[in-house]
């Protein structure tokens, strides 16, 4: 089976703020770019597609797929009061312990990396379970959800998860053989 994990394309948000669940509109660049990501998926059709409830994942997903499925375990963390503040506004201290340990400490009101990672992989897996040999699936998400997959698909700590690049419209295959996951390609 092949799952391709696909992240929207940018949002109309400086990178300087921070937002995960909060659900921001696209680039205005966004009919463009969403073309790009169309174009890298041009002739593969799918059984099924699976997106996040996010209007940002919802839009690009309607261009991939016909039906896809909304999940919310498809949805980027939750960083709580942190949703839509500038990083540099965010308490200095506060900031820095879960910096520190991103993986366990939670923003104030939000998630923790770590239960964010175990709903999106328990997602991934369930869904592994119900696929035929031969399918191929459509998974239109987030970053944190993307990173969340190909940590567990190869057995790396959580904390290595910003290792690797997830960019806008970027689409990631994995493939599954018997049970063994491999990484054809990361951020194509």
């Amino acid at each position: 089976m092949e799952i391709y994990l696909v992240r929207h394309t940018k949002v109309a948000i400086s990178r300087d703020i921070c937002y995960g669940i909060s659900d921001v509109e696209l680039a205005e660049s966004g009919n463009e770019d969403i073309q790009k990501v169309v174009t890298k998926l041009q002739g593969e059709s799918f059984q099924k597609s699976f997106t996040s409830p996010l209007k940002r994942c919802k839009k690009l997903s309607n261009h991939l797929s016909k039906g896809a499925i909304v999940d919310n375990a498809l949805v980027e963390m939750d960083f709580g009061d942190w949703e839509l503040q500038r990083w540099d506004a965010i308490d200095k201290n506060v900031l820095d312990t879960w910096m520190n340990d991103f993986v366990n400490e939670t923003p104030p009101n939000g998630e923790c990396y770590m239960d964010f990672t175990m709903k999106s992989v328990f997602f991934f897996d369930e869904l592994v379970k119900g696929l035929k040999s031969d399918d191929k699936v459509l998974l239109t998400t987030h970053s944190g959800v993307i990173r969340s997959i190909i940590c567990h698909v190869l057995n790396l700590s959580l904390t290595h998860s910003f290792n690797f690049e997830i960019d806008y419209g970027s689409v990631s295959k994995i493939e599954v053989i018997d049970g063994w996951y491999k990484v054809k390609y990361l951020n194509h």
